[in-house]
């Protein structure tokens, strides 16, 4: 028999309640309640999320949250622009981002729209404010076209993200931070502090020792677990990598700060597990991270504690920049029973500033390569946008790379990209495992 969820209506109810008459509150109907199927047992649930979590993902897309559609909007032209042509690519799983913390395209109680009401002014998103008229967003199209293209699809929420902190994107900047200044690592006008040494001018990133922060992104993020069909939730704790204040100011984060985000996961875990079984089939949580352990702990991450605890089903290592060989990642995953994904990026291993640019494909089929022979489960990718790629249908198969043309070369950090290992922790180089590792020069 088919029945709401009613852990998602009561949310709603709550939440609808909590906010009414705040300035920071959309005037936006968000998506139904999912419908759930047969509820499981806890005995039943932990047996099929296992199954779930090992089932196949050649190569993971992150869709960067900035879909491009043109007049007159429509779903299938949206599709187009980025989805519609993967049925024909090794791509087994797209990981779906809306936008920004607290600043999304799809329809939400808590968070801030882009493209409506004050936000109207968000470049290249007329389409956010049509498909509301049309009963539907961003996120619930793409879970829908996985859904019938048999394609796994994960929500995936930056944890912290920069962009709003420049000019540039300053249309970004939600009413939100704006009246809550004291939960930002900055200000606007003053920036970040000045015994700050590192942080890349991130004034707007939010503080996750702030109880305030963490309540709004679970918040958030449970409602997107109610609200939509996914089969999981991406925490991406790589863009961009701040959390605490410490690090940013050259010192060490402390255990009770690390404590903090471990709750944190928790909440998300119980939350994700009871909503999973009372749907009737699971709902994975992954996370992205920097591929060090002890990096990511200087960061104020204990993942170890987190995958001990069987907070996480999925992991996926690196980004702007890798620490260490993937057999460090590999072995951390057969230690915890948890898949593991290599993250490629234009940035590392091309030295290229703009992640649309055309790839030289022998350098990421070399990078496959490698990391498929170190053991890992799949390939990610990030910022690769054009969904007929020629390397999309290459990455997933490590027996086809083997037989073409491609480099051997490993790249773990691009010293001209503003992003470094040091941008972020105190000495980051010294967690830079493999000291004899190419880096880019160029």
């Amino acid at each position: 028999m088919m029945r709401i969820i009613q852990r998602c209506w009561a949310i709603a109810l709550v939440v609808g309640a909590a906010i009414l008459g705040s300035s920071t509150a959309i005037a936006q109907q968000a998506a139904e309640p999912v419908v759930e199927r047969e509820s499981m047992s806890r005995e039943e649930y932990r047996a099929a999320r296992r199954v779930a979590r090992f089932r196949r993902r050649r190569i993971i897309v992150n869709n960067d949250g900035n879909d491009k559609a043109k007049p007159p909007y429509t779903p299938e032209d949206f599709l187009a622009s980025r989805t519609s042509a993967l049925t024909d690519a090794q791509v087994d799983s797209i990981f779906y981002c809306t936008g920004v913390p607290m600043h999304y395209t799809h329809r939400s109680r808590i968070a801030e729209q882009m493209g409506v009401g004050d936000h109207a002014d968000v470049p290249g998103k007329g389409w956010v404010a049509a498909f509301n008229e049309m009963d539907t967003d961003s996120l619930e199209i793409v879970v829908d076209w996985c859904k019938q293209n048999d394609r796994e699809v994960f929500w995936s929420m930056r944890m912290n993200d920069r962009h709003d902190s420049s000019s540039r994107w300053e249309y970004l900047v939600t009413d939100w931070k704006r009246e809550n200044p004291q939960l930002l690592m900055g200000t606007e006008e003053g920036g970040l502090p000045k015994d700050f040494e590192r942080g890349a001018k991130s004034w707007s990133m939010m503080r996750y020792d702030q109880p305030e922060v963490r309540d709004r992104v679970f918040q958030v993020i449970e409602e997107v677990c109610c609200n939509y069909d996914v089969d999981g939730i991406e925490l991406d704790f790589f863009r961009h990598p701040a959390f605490f204040t410490e690090p940013l100011k050259g010192q060490p984060t402390p255990q009770e700060k690390l404590d903090m985000m471990t709750g944190l996961l928790r909440r998300i875990n119980s939350m994700a597990t009871q909503v999973g079984m009372e749907r009737g089939r699971p709902l994975l949580i992954a996370i992205r991270i920097p591929d060090s352990m002890d990096y990511c702990k200087a960061m104020g991450l204990d993942v170890p504690k987190w995958l001990e605890e069987g907070l996480v089903d999925i992991v996926t290592g690196a980004g702007y920049f890798k620490l260490e060989p993937w057999e460090n990642l590999v072995a951390t995953g057969k230690k915890y029973d948890v898949p593991v994904y290599a993250c490629f990026a234009i940035r590392r291993i091309e030295a290229n500033r703009n992640p649309e640019s055309k790839a030289d494909i022998r350098v990421w089929r070399g990078e496959a390569y490698n990391a498929w022979q170190a053991g890992v489960d799949g390939i990610y990718l990030m910022n690769r946008f054009n969904p007929k790629d020629p390397m999309l249908q290459e990455l997933g198969d490590p027996k086809k790379l083997a037989k073409l043309e491609r480099t051997t070369g490993t790249a773990y950090y691009n010293p001209k990209l503003w992003s470094k290992p040091q941008t972020w922790v105190p000495e980051g180089l010294l967690y830079l495992k493999d000291l004899d590792a190419p880096q880019l020069s160029d």
